[in-house]
């Protein structure tokens, strides 16, 4: 093996999942896509918070709400929908929600729970949206196939 470019492989470490500059970078992009992530979420619940105080009628509320989700290698950008609102024993305001599954069929939902007065909102939160999960995706799958070779190669020198 090479030992000029240490960028993918270090033989010399027993820890498979070795902090190389490769995964460090691979890292560091998840965390800025997750504060990306974070501040479109913090944003559209302040969209929700504004437009709800305008809006009177309760059926004209909104009831979709994104939520981000930690996941293995990554985190998840995911949509709730609200089922009903009740006031729990101590007087505080509790929420049942529905979680709305990430499909081929998610922007088709989105639609038929959304109100109209969202829709043009709900959308450019999904093109983005869309973009950061599928790079979190790419990148979470190469620190997985990472561990994965590293696992082979320690279980080839075991061997």
């Amino acid at each position: 093996m090479n030992n000029q470019n240490p960028t993918f492989f270090v033989e010399k470490s027993e820890n498979i999942y070795e902090n190389t500059p490769a995964l460090e970078a691979v890292r560091r992009r998840i965390e800025s896509l997750k504060k990306e992530a974070k501040f479109m979420v913090d944003d559209h619940w302040q969209y929700y918070l504004e437009e709800s105080r305008l809006r009177t009628d309760f059926d004209e509320k909104s009831r979709l709400f994104p939520q981000l989700r930690k996941t293995k290698n990554g985190f998840a950008i995911e949509w709730h929908y609200i089922l009903q609102w009740y006031k729990n024993p101590q007087g505080q305001w509790k929420k049942i929600t529905h979680y709305i599954a990430r499909g081929h069929s998610l922007r088709v939902e989105l639609n038929q729970y959304a109100k109209e007065w969202e829709l043009q909102r709900l959308d450019a939160f999904e093109n983005r949206a869309e973009i950061i999960r599928d790079e979190v995706k790419f990148l979470s799958e190469f620190i997985e196939g990472y561990g994965r070779l590293s696992r082979l190669q320690a279980a080839r020198k075991a061997a």
